[in-house]
Protein backbone atom coordinates (compact mmCIF):
# COMPACT_ATOMS: atom_id res chain seq x y z
CA UNK A 1 0.00 0.00 0.00
CA UNK A 2 2.96 2.12 0.96
CA UNK A 3 4.61 1.98 -2.45
CA UNK A 4 1.39 2.85 -4.39
CA UNK A 5 0.88 5.79 -2.47
CA UNK A 6 4.47 6.91 -3.12
CA UNK A 7 3.81 6.15 -7.31
CA UNK A 8 0.83 7.67 -6.83
CA UNK A 9 2.49 11.13 -5.58
CA UNK A 10 5.46 10.90 -7.90
CA UNK A 11 3.02 10.55 -10.61
CA UNK A 12 0.91 13.99 -9.75
CA UNK A 13 4.48 15.55 -9.22
CA UNK A 14 5.35 14.77 -12.54
CA UNK A 15 2.52 15.35 -13.86
CA UNK A 16 2.27 18.91 -12.19
CA UNK A 17 5.92 19.61 -13.06
CA UNK A 18 4.82 19.08 -17.43
CA UNK A 19 1.75 21.03 -16.81
CA UNK A 20 4.10 24.17 -15.65
CA UNK A 21 7.35 23.22 -17.87
CA UNK A 22 4.16 23.01 -21.12
CA UNK A 23 2.52 26.46 -20.25
CA UNK A 24 5.35 28.48 -18.96
CA UNK A 25 7.69 27.88 -21.97
CA UNK A 26 4.05 28.74 -24.10
CA UNK A 27 3.83 32.05 -22.09
CA UNK A 28 7.38 33.05 -22.43
CA UNK A 29 7.11 32.29 -26.05
CA UNK A 30 4.42 34.87 -26.53
CA UNK A 31 6.05 37.41 -24.85
CA UNK A 32 9.00 37.42 -26.48
CA UNK A 33 6.88 37.21 -29.77
CA UNK A 34 5.02 40.12 -28.71
CA UNK A 35 7.94 42.09 -28.00
CA UNK A 36 9.31 41.32 -31.12
CA UNK A 37 6.56 42.57 -33.38
CA UNK A 38 6.86 46.12 -31.41
CA UNK A 39 3.92 45.78 -28.68
CA UNK A 40 5.16 46.93 -25.22
CA UNK A 41 4.60 44.60 -23.13
CA UNK A 42 4.32 45.28 -19.33
CA UNK A 43 6.10 42.67 -17.29
CA UNK A 44 3.51 40.19 -16.52
CA UNK A 45 3.69 38.65 -12.95
CA UNK A 46 0.78 36.13 -13.82
CA UNK A 47 2.52 34.30 -16.39
CA UNK A 48 4.17 33.36 -13.42
CA UNK A 49 1.94 32.54 -11.13
CA UNK A 50 2.84 28.74 -12.13
CA UNK A 51 -0.26 27.27 -10.22
CA UNK A 52 -2.38 28.29 -12.47
CA UNK A 53 -1.41 25.97 -14.67
CA UNK A 54 -2.01 23.37 -12.85
CA UNK A 55 -5.58 21.69 -13.90
CA UNK A 56 -7.21 19.10 -11.41
CA UNK A 57 -9.02 17.23 -13.71
CA UNK A 58 -5.74 17.12 -15.63
CA UNK A 59 -4.04 15.21 -12.81
CA UNK A 60 -6.66 12.93 -12.03
CA UNK A 61 -6.13 11.88 -15.68
CA UNK A 62 -2.83 11.67 -15.47
CA UNK A 63 -2.77 9.39 -12.80
CA UNK A 64 -5.52 7.43 -14.17
CA UNK A 65 -4.43 7.35 -17.62
CA UNK A 66 -1.21 8.85 -18.54
CA UNK A 67 -2.96 11.93 -20.01
CA UNK A 68 -2.75 14.81 -18.91
CA UNK A 69 -3.25 17.97 -19.42
CA UNK A 70 -3.04 22.07 -18.22
CA UNK A 71 -5.28 25.17 -17.92
CA UNK A 72 -3.25 27.18 -20.39
CA UNK A 73 -2.48 30.98 -19.75
CA UNK A 74 -5.45 32.92 -21.74
CA UNK A 75 -3.83 35.16 -23.92
CA UNK A 76 -6.01 36.93 -26.94
CA UNK A 77 -3.80 35.64 -29.98
CA UNK A 78 -4.99 37.84 -33.22
CA UNK A 79 -2.60 36.62 -35.62
CA UNK A 80 -2.24 33.22 -37.28
CA UNK A 81 1.89 32.97 -37.15
CA UNK A 82 1.68 33.54 -33.24
CA UNK A 83 -1.34 30.39 -32.67
CA UNK A 84 1.19 28.38 -34.80
CA UNK A 85 4.34 28.91 -33.09
CA UNK A 86 2.60 28.58 -29.51
CA UNK A 87 0.85 25.54 -30.94
CA UNK A 88 4.46 24.05 -32.08
CA UNK A 89 6.17 24.96 -28.79
CA UNK A 90 3.84 22.94 -26.73
CA UNK A 91 4.33 20.25 -28.81
CA UNK A 92 8.09 21.08 -28.89
CA UNK A 93 8.75 21.15 -24.87
CA UNK A 94 6.66 17.78 -24.40
CA UNK A 95 9.16 16.05 -27.25
CA UNK A 96 12.46 17.37 -25.06
CA UNK A 97 10.79 16.74 -22.01
CA UNK A 98 10.05 12.85 -23.47
CA UNK A 99 13.98 12.77 -24.86
CA UNK A 100 15.15 14.18 -21.44
CA UNK A 101 13.15 11.12 -19.37
CA UNK A 102 14.05 8.50 -21.87
CA UNK A 103 17.85 9.59 -21.68
CA UNK A 104 17.85 9.81 -17.57
CA UNK A 105 16.31 6.50 -17.57
CA UNK A 106 18.93 5.18 -19.71
CA UNK A 107 21.63 6.57 -17.87
CA UNK A 108 20.14 4.83 -14.15
CA UNK A 109 18.62 8.18 -12.66
CA UNK A 110 15.96 7.72 -10.61
CA UNK A 111 13.77 4.71 -11.13
CA UNK A 112 10.89 6.23 -9.95
CA UNK A 113 10.10 9.37 -11.26
CA UNK A 114 11.31 9.59 -14.78
CA UNK A 115 9.33 6.69 -16.44
CA UNK A 116 6.53 8.50 -14.84
CA UNK A 117 7.74 11.91 -16.74
CA UNK A 118 8.47 10.35 -19.68
CA UNK A 119 4.70 8.54 -19.91
CA UNK A 120 3.45 11.91 -18.77
CA UNK A 121 4.92 13.84 -21.84
CA UNK A 122 4.35 11.30 -23.99
CA UNK A 123 0.78 10.99 -22.91
CA UNK A 124 0.44 15.03 -23.16
CA UNK A 125 1.55 14.73 -26.52
CA UNK A 126 -0.99 12.54 -27.97
CA UNK A 127 -3.83 14.91 -26.05
CA UNK A 128 -2.32 17.74 -27.59
CA UNK A 129 -2.86 16.17 -30.69
CA UNK A 130 -6.75 16.52 -30.60
CA UNK A 131 -7.93 19.30 -32.31
CA UNK A 132 -9.70 21.17 -29.03
CA UNK A 133 -9.69 24.71 -29.73
CA UNK A 134 -7.37 25.02 -26.46
CA UNK A 135 -4.57 22.30 -26.98
CA UNK A 136 -1.70 22.78 -29.12
CA UNK A 137 -3.50 21.43 -32.24
CA UNK A 138 -6.21 23.50 -32.27
CA UNK A 139 -3.48 26.83 -31.96
CA UNK A 140 -1.65 24.90 -34.99
CA UNK A 141 -5.16 25.01 -36.76
CA UNK A 142 -6.01 28.16 -35.82
CA UNK A 143 -2.69 29.12 -37.21
CA UNK A 144 -2.98 27.61 -40.81
CA UNK A 145 -6.53 28.53 -41.26
CA UNK A 146 -9.38 30.79 -39.34
CA UNK A 147 -11.90 28.47 -41.01
CA UNK A 148 -10.75 25.25 -40.06
CA UNK A 149 -10.75 26.18 -36.76
CA UNK A 150 -14.17 27.81 -36.64
CA UNK A 151 -15.22 24.30 -37.69
CA UNK A 152 -13.50 22.16 -35.06
CA UNK A 153 -15.39 24.82 -32.40
CA UNK A 154 -18.45 24.12 -34.21
CA UNK A 155 -17.41 20.10 -33.83
CA UNK A 156 -16.26 20.46 -30.68
CA UNK A 157 -18.51 18.20 -28.72
CA UNK A 158 -17.52 15.79 -31.27
CA UNK A 159 -14.44 16.12 -30.56
CA UNK A 160 -14.29 15.84 -26.49
CA UNK A 161 -16.66 12.58 -27.13
CA UNK A 162 -14.03 10.68 -29.19
CA UNK A 163 -11.16 12.19 -26.69
CA UNK A 164 -13.38 10.82 -23.75
CA UNK A 165 -13.73 7.62 -25.71
CA UNK A 166 -9.84 7.31 -26.08
CA UNK A 167 -9.02 7.85 -22.36
CA UNK A 168 -12.36 5.04 -21.54
CA UNK A 169 -10.13 2.52 -23.35
CA UNK A 170 -6.90 3.68 -22.08
CA UNK A 171 -5.77 4.09 -25.81
CA UNK A 172 -3.83 7.35 -24.57
CA UNK A 173 -1.50 5.10 -21.88
CA UNK A 174 -1.31 2.09 -23.84
CA UNK A 175 0.23 4.28 -27.06
CA UNK A 176 2.23 6.13 -24.71
CA UNK A 177 3.77 2.88 -22.90
CA UNK A 178 4.08 1.70 -26.41
CA UNK A 179 6.33 4.80 -27.93
CA UNK A 180 8.41 4.58 -24.68
CA UNK A 181 9.13 0.78 -25.18
CA UNK A 182 10.41 2.36 -28.77
CA UNK A 183 12.63 4.16 -27.27
CA UNK A 184 14.03 2.07 -24.32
Amino acid sequence: MKSVAIEVIICILASVFLMVIHELSKAIVYIIIRKSQGVKVKPNKSIWAVWKYIDPLGIVLAVISCAPFSKPHMFRIQDKKTNKILGFTGFIVLLGVFAESIYAMRNGYSQMFWPYLAAMSAGMFIVNLFPISTFDMGLVIAGFSSQKYLKIIKSDSLIKLVFLLALLFNLIQYISVRIMGVFL
